[in-house]
């Protein structure tokens, strides 16, 4: 969906290992990498189900860093 919508053009992201989605990744500009969650700017993306946990911890670390006190 991401990668349809021109999100991951020139960033790193990762899909579920499928030849067709990681085609779609590379078409779109994406750097396929083959993890369970990537981090690339503000984007993250996961593989899959099992790769929920990375995925949440990523996106809560991105918060954290993003956020500001008070």
């Amino acid at each position: 969906m991401l990668a349809r919508a021109g999100c991951l053009e020139g960033k790193e992201a990762t899909v579920f290992p499928d030849p067709a989605a990681v085609q779609e990744l590379r078409a779109a500009s994406a750097k396929y990498m083959d993890k369970y969650a990537v981090v690339s700017g503000e984007v993250v993306t996961g593989r899959d189900p099992e790769s929920a946990e990375g995925f949440a911890r990523a996106v809560a670390e991105l918060l954290e860093v993003g956020s500001t006190p008070g």
